[in-house]
């Protein structure tokens, strides 16, 4: 059985301006300083923005008095919460939303103030005194990781991975001032602290870390605890400490007692099915925010603590991200689903009673027309009026599997589902789009090519596949290539497919008889660095996005004899690469640039622009530059 756990610039006017705020209609627009200076180099105007669809899975939440607010990508999504006389929740309507530049990570909410962690890099402080007319208050640029978020006293922690912890003073809302990153063994993932004492969920290996943070600028490390796996998420009562991991082995609710800060005592581990993202303690209930077969909700009884008992549970396919408990109400950030809202009146039947609708990963991407069609991941395929494309519009969603790459022929989309094979949808009403079609494949369906009646699929381990699809409602599959790699993308021209497989390289094959395809000649590097990973044609070469390596260009002036042209090296890893004139567009773990190709022998570097999360694919068309932005949504730029 498959695992089922299986992101226009203008002059800077003045110097020291760091924020454009823009507020109308409840809706408050958070510019990124960096965003600004950066278009301060003229290289760079070479990568514009001209619009974004900013949408994406939710990972945080937190509530106040009658208002929720929780993140979707890079929008804070703004609820107000009808109570009746017991105080219990019984309605919500959206009211206003904040949007950043990344994508929200963390929140808190103090004194009529959320602190979104962006993860891109930022610490932001809005006034939310009417949070219907959200107001920027102000923002600290962090240049690090941003994982979790705590506030006590005047200061707010934050746990940025191997940055430690950062440690924050808010005295003055409108001027959030770093007072010192306070180093932590491991890579820090979630963080609470009591009394100034810092207790760090520190990932991988390195368990539960203690620090005394009175003095910011002289940490002191107190003790710690190893925990199996990573260490996740945590919360304290002050003399307890809940940690929980992701681990193969010993996945569990650990419990710890910290009256002696140096030497924490573990006195109770509930075990799990394969661990959990986020753990929340409100009175003797310990809320645990699963992934894989523990996904969804899990509540436990922690009033022994030496004796945790597991009460109930809701369950999902879709890993949980986080975890907000509010008067018996539980808000579980869901990832790709969106927001569940779940009464935990009785602990051992936690029920939903209301959803939230957010955005998948943004995997894939291919236009037509007026309109953007999206690979949505675990939401499936949406489609997006891109008419404007500074107000990109929803205009429908199916759902699927996992879509992580799309072709749009004529009126219809062919979807690389992954664990599920090919999806065949009827576009022919954007607006109800129709599945009429699916056939499974052995392997994870990456991406797809479809040239007159064949479906070109490259199928991760299951190689490249070949689909008859002359008969839409009846795919069949007529022919498979083993590659010796993972398949993440195929390209064809003049009847040969060329297949970015891995480690396996670059793989050309004849498929004039597509039913007899023909491997013709491989190119790779024997290299650490070197992965296959995207791969777009252009006359007779092959522009190849190589991990590590780069962008290669290959000569495949003969297909059965792969050469060397060009390399265009880039220090993080190149995913995908899509072309459009005299233009290579690739994308990297962290940016899109932009290169000159009129020479494919030497490309020349033109431009970039930072993302704000890693991009999986890319895609150049006359409309404009596409970039399917994984958490962060789907990123229009010009060309």
């Amino acid at each position: 059985m498959k695992d089922l756990f299986v992101f226009k610039i203008f002059k800077l006017a003045v110097l020291y301006c760091v924020l454009v705020v823009t507020c109308c209609y409840g809706r408050l627009v958070l510019a990124n300083p960096s965003e600004v200076r950066v278009s301060d180099n003229a290289i760079n105007n070479a990568v514009e923005m001209t619009g974004r669809w900013n949408q994406g899975p939710v990972y945080a939440s937190v509530t106040s008095g009658n208002y929720l607010y929780f993140g979707s990508s890079g929008t804070v999504r703004v609820v107000a919460v009808e109570k009746d006389g017991a105080g219990n929740a019984i309605a919500w309507e959206e009211v206003a939303s904040i949007e950043t530049d990344g994508v929200v990570r963390d929140m808190i909410i103090r004194d009529n103030y959320l602190y979104i962690a962006d993860g891109s890099g930022w610490l932001r402080l809005v006034n939310v005194k009417s949070p219907s007319k959200p107001k920027l208050s102000g923002a600290l640029e962090l240049n690090s990781e941003i994982k979790a978020i705590h506030f006590e006293g005047e200061r707010v922690y934050i746990a940025a991975g191997w940055d430690g912890i950062h440690v924050i003073d808010v005295s003055k809302p409108n001027k959030p001032e770093l007072i010192n990153s306070a180093p932590s063994k491991g890579y820090s993932l979630d963080v609470v602290v009591k009394d100034s004492i810092a207790y760090v969920a520190a990932g991988h290996d390195a368990g539960l870390q203690i620090s005394d943070l009175s003095e910011p600028n002289k940490p002191k490390a107190l003790g710690s605890h190893p925990i199996a796996g990573s260490a996740s998420g945590i919360d304290t009562d002050g003399r307890h400490v809940f940690v929980v991991n992701m681990d193969d082995h010993a996945p569990s609710l650990s419990i710890f007692d910290v009256s002696n800060k140096e030497s924490p005592t573990q006195v109770a581990a509930e075990p799990l099915e394969y661990g959990a993202e986020r753990v929340r303690v409100e009175g003797d209930l310990a809320y645990v925010a699963g992934v894989a077969n523990d996904a969804g909700l899990i509540v436990i009884d922690v009033s022994d603590p030496t004796n945790p008992k597991k009460l109930g549970a809701w369950w999902d396919s879709t890993c949980s991200e986080s975890v907000t408990i509010d008067n018996q109400i539980a808000y579980l950030a869901h990832g790709d689903q969106g927001l569940e809202v779940l009464d935990v009146r009785k602990p051992d039947a936690p029920t939903v009673i209301k959803h939230f609708s957010a955005a998948g990963h943004v995997r894939g991407i291919d236009t037509q027309g007026a309109y953007a069609y999206v690979a949505n991941g675990y939401r499936g395929l949406k489609i997006v009026d891109v008419t404007d494309s500074a107000n990109p519009k929803d205009v429908s969603e199916l759902k699927t599997y996992r879509a992580l790459d799309v072709d749009v022929a004529g009126p219809f989309v062919h979807v690389a589902d992954d664990w599920a094979g090919y999806k065949l949808i009827d576009i022919s009403d954007p607006q109800n789009p129709v599945e009429i079609a699916a056939l499974d494949t052995p392997g994870y369906a990456e991406g797809i090519q479809v040239i007159g009646h064949y479906a070109y699929i490259a199928d991760g381990e299951g190689g490249l596949r070949i689909l008859n699809v002359s008969n839409p409602e009846q795919p069949v599959e007529v022919a498979a290539v083993d590659l010796g790699g993972y398949a993440y993308e195929v390209s064809v021209h003049n009847d040969i497919a060329y297949v970015a497989a891995g480690k396996a390289g670059l793989v050309a094959i004849n498929v004039s008889m597509p039913t007899s395809p023909i491997i013709l000649d491989k190119y790779k590097f024997n290299e650490r660095k070197f992965e296959a990973r995207g791969v777009e044609l252009k006359g007779s070469h092959a522009y190849l996005a190589a991990g590590y390596m780069g962008m290669l260009v290959v000569d495949i002036t003969s297909p059965n004899d792969l050469k060397s042209a060009g390399i265009f090296e880039s220090k993080r890893r190149a995913n995908n690469v899509s072309l459009f004139g005299n233009k290579a567009y690739l994308i990297d773990s962290a940016s899109v640039k932009v290169l000159d190709i009129r020479n494919p022998e030497a490309p020349v570097y033109i431009g970039e622009r930072e993302l704000p999360a890693n991009g999986a694919r890319i895609h150049a068309s006359d409309n404009g530059v596409y970039v399917a932005g994984m958490e962060s949504g789907l990123l229009i730029f010009e060309q």
